[in-house]
């Protein structure tokens, strides 16, 4: 199978930590996932390399699964770097610019969600140094389509100028905050990254959108029984009739 022609599931974690929370996953089952993956002769990449292959710059491993934390917490660094650096993995972390050395208080996070530390700007160079992408979040982890254009654009912009400045390193690619997005946001998007990775569930493609990517949320294979299944017919079923139940929620809700 040519890389153009497979599914590549791009996996979403946030914070490892013991909450519980629906942005959490303890550290001892995250190094189980990793163990799992490697067991199943995965091998973990950034998503700047998936999105270099797909345009004819790069090989992909023969089963690759692409790894993103979002929002930059701390626990990346303590808990996910040792972890992966002993599998052989890479990943990707999305950093909120404007919050780097602070935490994750920003102004709507639910009131269940942990407000934790997040990696400051040596911490973020200390995992580029170590081969991870450090892309971007926006400056302040902002519900993007109720922005202006303009106030939305300073969002995207300046969080890639400011990660640039801090690394010395090309920043290329974007996950939107909450997974939220629309047309203007996109084409912003467009203009600034080569690809950006939403919340909608599936596996990705080379056909597909390169700035409205399909991930897979932790929260529903945090379990390792259930993460065990990942790219199996089982799991596929799994992960189709959830995603399925996610879309019937958001309608509901409209």
């Amino acid at each position: 199978m040519t890389d153009r022609a497979r599914n590549v599931p791009i996996l979403t974690y946030h914070s490892l930590d013991e909450s519980g929370s629906v942005i959490s996953v303890a550290e001892e089952t995250f190094a189980e996932h990793m163990a799992i993956l490697a067991e199943r002769g995965y091998t973990a990449i950034r998503f700047d390399r998936l999105l270099d292959a797909w345009n004819g710059g790069a090989d992909l491993p023969d089963r690759p699964v692409v790894l993103t934390f979002d929002d930059g917490f701390r626990n990346t660094l303590e808990h996910a770097a040792p972890v992966l650096t002993r599998h052989g993995f890479a990943a990707t972390v999305f950093v909120v610019s404007g919050h780097c050395g602070g935490t994750s208080d920003w102004s709507d996070q639910g009131r269940d969600m942990p407000q934790l530390p997040l990696l400051n700007w040596a911490e973020a160079r200390e995992l580029s140094a170590a081969g991870w992408e450090v892309a971007a979040h926006s400056v302040s982890h902002a519900r993007l389509p109720q922005l202006s254009a303009e106030a939305a654009r300073r969002e995207i912009v300046d969080c890639k100028a400011a990660i640039q400045d801090e690394l010395g390193a090309p920043v290329t690619t974007f996950a939107y905050p909450y997974g939220e997005t629309n047309a203007a946001v996109t084409d912003i998007a467009r203009e600034q990254f080569g690809g950006a990775v939403s919340v909608r569930m599936g596996t990705a493609r080379a056909t597909d959108d390169r700035h409205l990517l399909p991930r897979l949320d932790m929260y529903y294979l945090r379990k390792p029984a259930t993460f065990r299944r990942l790219g199996t017919a089982g799991g596929s079923a799994y992960l189709g009739l959830r995603a399925l139940a996610r879309r019937l929620r958001a309608g509901a809700g409209n």
